[in-house]
């Protein structure tokens, strides 16, 4: 297992002040301030004798099972991932990979996109793991469980599509701004990618 990022900081809960019959009171709501403290409070993340990060034996192992499994069962991908998304709809749910992105649409309307099928593969295999380790999970808003889905595909180190290693490097994209340089994991074989960064300040 090869280490990224760095150790993790505490993770800090935020408080919402609501209104009751009694006044104002001030409700814990299930926040992810650090996607990377959480993964390692969990057992998915550990720090390494670097002091990088990197994937636990154990969940690593764990996960690999977990992407197989959905790998095997494409029908049921369909029905789990309007769960994991937080999506209430009874309608069709279709999975498509398109150029530079996999696409999940209900009904033929666009409810959200990923880098690649890989990383669709990696993304809800996370979640079943993720599901049984977090309590908050199922209270979590879909922003909240996306990053910590996308920090785990940070680590991945081969690709949930072919199986071969990954690589982490900056790349070029394009936009209908320009082009600008992002983070990513890349499968050099055949192509997937699992990890894209926003823009990176080239000034820093």
């Amino acid at each position: 297992m090869s280490d990224h990022g760095g150790p993790a900081a505490p993770e800090d809960g935020t408080h919402n002040r609501v209104v009751t019959d009694g006044g104002t009171a001030d409700v814990e709501q299930p926040s992810v301030q650090n996607p990377e403290a959480t993964l390692v409070s969990v057992g998915a993340l550990e720090e390494a004798p670097s002091g990088d990060l990197r994937l636990t034996e154990e969940f690593e192992s764990a996960w690999d099972e977990a992407i197989a499994d959905v790998k095997a069962d494409e029908d049921a991908n369909r029905e789990e991932l309007v769960t994991v998304m937080g999506i209430d709809s009874e309608g069709d749910v279709e999975l498509e990979p398109v150029k530079d992105a996999f696409r999940i649409t209900i009904d033929g309307n666009l409810v959200g996109a990923l880098e690649s099928e890989a990383a669709f593969y990696a993304d809800l295999a996370g979640a079943r793991l993720l599901s049984n380790r977090l309590d908050e999970w199922d209270e979590f808003p879909v922003a909240d469980r996306s990053r910590l889905l996308k920090g785990l595909r940070l680590f991945l180190e081969t690709c949930p599509e072919c199986g071969n290693d990954v690589v982490f490097d900056t790349k070029e994209v394009e936009s209908c701004c320009g082009s600008h340089q992002v983070a990513a994991v890349d499968c050099d074989e055949c192509g997937s990618r699992l990890f894209e960064s926003g823009p990176i300040d080239q000034d820093l």
